[in-house]
Order: structure tokens, then sequence, then C-alpha cells
């Protein structure tokens, strides 16, 4: 294959595409098959906002989602549900996968999904004259819009 850069072509970047090294710790964390406490400590930048908290995998944001019990609606309810079911049968997967068993193919399906979303528990966003609260939330955000982000959480100083 010829390197683009040597031969006098540009190389080709698509910027839509989540950061490779962001995707890959999500992905890595979205395979622990523990729940994790504390979470792993990120803060990104989305759309000029500094949102900060604690990386944990899809299945516990969704575990932790569906123990709230503040949601009454029953459309909120039945979809989340229905996510949870497949973040389950992915969790599911791994683990049977880790032990040498075999997979269903519908576990392999939600095994091999993309990662597209990182999930924070205790998580604040930040933005100029604006005040998150003291106590965090969970949070769930698409990989592809995270501008920027670096390990551990920014704490800012409020006016």
């Amino acid at each position: 294959m010829l390197d683009p850069m040597l031969n006098g072509g540009s190389a080709q970047v698509n910027w839509a595409e989540p950061d490779a090294v962001l995707g890959t710790y999500v992905a890595q964390m979205d395979r622990l098959t523990e729940p994790v406490d504390p979470g792993v400590p990120l803060s990104l930048n989305v759309h000029g906002l500094l949102v900060s908290g604690e990386l944990i995998p899809q299945w516990q944001w969704f575990a932790e989602v569906s123990e709230l019990n503040d949601h009454e609606d029953a459309f909120y309810v039945g979809t989340a549900e229905h996510v949870k079911e497949q973040s389950d049968l992915a969790h599911d997967a791994v683990k049977i996968r880790d032990t040498g068993g075999e997979v269903t193919h519908r576990q392999y399906t939600a095994l091999m999904t993309p990662t597209r979303y990182i999930h924070l528990r205790n998580a604040r966003v930040h933005s100029p004259g604006l005040h998150s609260g003291d106590g965090g939330s969970l949070w769930r955000g698409r990989l592809a819009d995270v501008s920027g982000w670096t390990p551990g959480t920014t704490t800012l100083i409020e006016d």
C-alpha cells in the first residue's frame, strides 16, 4: 500500500469519526463484567461545554438508570428496558466468551455493535454562567460529539 504522505497525496481524515483512542478506552470499559465504583474520572469537551464525571460500562449505566424509578413515562421505560436488554446481552456474551463458552447469535450481534456512546456517572456539565449544582447525574453522549478529552475531572471555580 502506498503512503499518501510520501507520494505527494493528502491523508484522508474523517473528522466525523470519534477519537480512536477515546473509543478504545470506552470500548475496553464496556467489556468489563463487574461494576466499577468509582468509575474512571474523565473530562470531555462536547460542543463547547465541559462535561466531567466517572466513566462506567454501558451495561452498568443502564442498570443504574433502571434503578432511578423517577421516570413514569411508558415510552421512556419501554425504550430504556429494550436498550438495557441489548446491553445485558452484550454483557452476558463477554462473560461467556471470557470463560470459553459459546455465545448465541443475539449475544454476538450485541457484542459486536460498535461503541458509539460514552457513559458517565456523577457527571457535571460546566458552561459559562451556568452552575450545574453540587451533585452529578448519569450522562450518555455520542463519542463523535467529543472534540477533546483528558483523564481526570476538572473543577471549575464558580464566579
